[in-house]
């Protein structure tokens, strides 16, 4: 008579994997979750080439401050740091359809919080501005001098005031796309290569379709008149523009207008 087999019951050990191996993934995800604001900055300066750089983190990369600081690259030795604490937020609830919130506050350069979007796509990526629609930053023109080369050399000062109207900016197929509005507004611009100051105030607008951006560069007031207009179409920048000395100050500034381009009659000729 042949023996009736009883199915062999799992042992005690293999029943209980699964919950080993959620509380494994439960625990990976704390650690990851409230890793250092030290490990956004690293990520931070990897992708700027180490011209952008957080200093002095504090929290996590989901939810920290840092310093900012502006560097001209892995060579460079000057270096200049940005006012006030830059404050960040990353929300990652949409997180499993390729998308995140970031929201940012920066009193020392802007009075209104800032909420982004970012989405992944195949091939790419798309920031988003979310709110508020309207938004601007003031930055001290003396911040770009640690960027190295030429503004260094240029060593501008002044205020940059920065503003942002339902901006976005996509990257697919190797193209960066622009859509919305973008200011800039120069004011009381002067420089350590002219003894004139201010040299002006100058207006730089960029409007982008998707396709292309076009700019209009004009000057508000001052002696240095600069004017100018330029496309990017996704790869590449084309810019020509003009720069002359209003009446009574050719000499003046003689020595600067021969470092900005070549001279045709009383203008000289921008181009990029």
């Amino acid at each position: 008579m042949a023996r009736r087999r009883h199915p062999r019951q799992p042992s005690s050990a293999s029943a209980r994997w699964p919950f080993w191996l959620a509380g494994l993934l439960g625990l990976l995800w704390v650690i990851v979750a409230e890793a250092p604001a030290s490990w956004l900055g690293a990520a931070v300066a990897a992708a700027s080439q180490q011209r952008v750089l957080l200093a002095q983190t504090q929290g996590t990369w989901r939810d920290g401050s840092a310093r900012v600081v502006l560097a001209g690259g892995p060579q460079s030795r000057g270096a200049t740091l940005a006012p006030g604490v830059l404050h960040w937020r990353i929300g990652l609830t949409g997180l499993w359809h390729g998308r995140i919130r970031l929201g940012l506050r920066w009193p020392g350069l802007a009075e209104t919080p800032l909420q982004l979007a970012v989405q992944a796509h195949i091939g790419g990526w798309t920031l988003r501005q979310v709110q508020p629609p309207d938004w601007q930053a003031l930055v001290p023109a003396a911040l770009l001098e640690g960027l190295g080369t030429p503004w260094n050399t240029l060593a501008l000062r002044g205020g940059i005031a920065l503003a942002f109207h339902n901006a976005s900016l996509e990257s697919a197929a190797g193209r960066l796309r622009l859509m919305g509005a973008v200011q800039v507004k120069a004011s009381d611009m002067s420089s350590r290569l002219s003894t004139v100051a201010p040299l002006g105030s100058y207006l730089l607008r960029v409007h982008g379709d998707g396709a292309k951006a076009d700019m209009q560069l004009s000057t508000l007031s001052g002696p240095l008149i600069l004017a100018g207009k330029g496309v990017w179409n996704g790869q590449q920048l084309q810019f020509a523009g003009t720069a002359q000395a209003a009446a009574g100050q050719e000499e003046a500034l003689a020595n600067l207008l021969s470092l900005l381009g070549q001279r045709e009659g009383d203008k000289v000729r921008i181009g990029l």
